[in-house]
């Protein structure tokens, strides 16, 4: 399949199964643990594509459990955390050591923006991610903005995703971000830029254009970005 270094496409998000083949034109992908086999991912890691496993850190299923907010984020249907909450710091471990069990090269850290939110959790979010870096050191771990954790995030990841750095989805369709996200998501680029990071951008769109936009403006600022739709099934 060719090494590592030999491949052009950076990374891929892809939340569905299957697909392997599309899947190994990449360097690295992140997926759900639930949806890829052993074997499969031994397959990918055979083809010097590396997986890592999506892992949420501030939001959890809608399930009752004792670690829940009273307060949900309606685009996902999901619930608030208390990242401090033992049951919680310890289901996030068992799911992390699990995911690298079962194969996984490393973990895709999200939902990390909920301290936007709960600026009191600060100090307990970069607690368990350092929890995370500690206990399972030696694999890659990528975070999803967390752009508030800065500079404290950088010492404990290898890479930060860029989420909807140009382009997004709302409830009337895909677009270009306001001019003020974009200043915006510039501004944490430059900053990161600083940290010697791995930087990857992520888009949404469902037109031509509207991708190619995002491409664009992402290979100017020497960016490696992947484009998809709102639900991340489409390679």
């Amino acid at each position: 399949m060719g090494s590592l270094s030999a491949k052009s496409r950076v990374l891929a998000f892809y939340y569905g199964q299957g697909k392997l083949k599309q899947l190994c034109r990449y360097r690295k992908v992140v997926l759900q643990p639930w949806a890829y086999t052993s074997a499969e991912l031994a397959f990918l890691r055979n083809s010097h594509t590396q997986a890592l496993a999506y892992l949420s850190l501030g939001e959890d299923q809608p399930i009752p459990s004792p670690w829940h907010r009273d307060a949900r984020n309606l685009d996902w249907n999901t619930v608030y955390v208390d990242p401090a909450h033992p049951g919680w710091v310890s289901s996030r471990m068992e799911e992390a050591k699990k995911a690298i069990d079962q194969g996984f090269s490393g973990l895709f850290l999200d939902t990390l923006d909920t301290v936007t939110l709960f600026p009191q959790d600060r100090y307990t979010m970069l607690s368990l991610i350092r929890q995370l870096r500690q206990e399972l050191s030696g694999i890659s771990i990528i975070a999803n903005r967390g752009f508030t954790l800065l500079p404290d995030l950088a010492t404990l990841v290898d890479g930060v995703v860029l989420e909807s750095f140009s382009t997004t989805w709302t409830p009337w369709g895909y677009c270009i971000l306001p001019s003020y996200e974009l200043e915006y998501n510039l501004s944490c680029l430059f900053r990161l830029q600083g940290f010697g990071l791995e930087l990857y951008a992520l888009d949404y769109a469902d037109r031509f254009w509207l991708e190619g936009f995002a491409r664009l403006r992402a290979m100017y600022y020497g960016l490696p970005t992947f484009v998809s739709n709102r639900q991340l099934t489409r390679l």
